[in-house]
């Protein structure tokens, strides 16, 4: 038996967080999609969307964790990044998207590396929309 050498750079996190997508094709979207992710790690997530977005697509996403920021305020962690890869997910309609996110080099507010770096168990207690 061949096995596969295992690809990723950072550990995945299986966390259902919401997430509010505000940027796709570098095109604003009319109203606010939000969706939740199935897994992240320190470079991407893997979320379920109900239509395929095309592969290199780029993305804007934000997670807002509530009482998590200085003095209990809340957090707002956005990501820019681009599709990897959309194939079926299992249900009727609906897709497995995976993207990869960019460092941001600005230096202000968290980063998405930061967000995949907290515990599961912190995330899922401070994750709203």
């Amino acid at each position: 038996m061949i096995s596969t050498a295992e690809r990723r750079r950072y550990p995945r996190f299986a966390v259902s967080l919401p997430f509010r997508l505000r940027l796709a094709a570098g095109k604003d979207i009319s109203g606010v999609m939000t969706f939740l992710t199935r897994d992240i790690s320190k470079a991407g997530l893997c979320f379920l969307a109900p239509r395929r977005p095309e592969p290199g697509q780029s993305i804007k996403v934000e997670v807002t964790l509530a009482g998590y920021g200085l003095h209990g305020k809340d957090v707002n962690i956005s990501g820019v990044g681009y599709i990897v890869r959309a194939e079926a997910g299992g249900e009727s309609g609906w897709y497995r998207v995976a993207a990869a996110f960019d460092e941001t080099s600005s230096g202000q507010g968290p980063s998405w590396g930061q967000l995949a770096a907290a515990s599961p168990s912190e995330l899922l207690g401070r994750a709203r929309l």
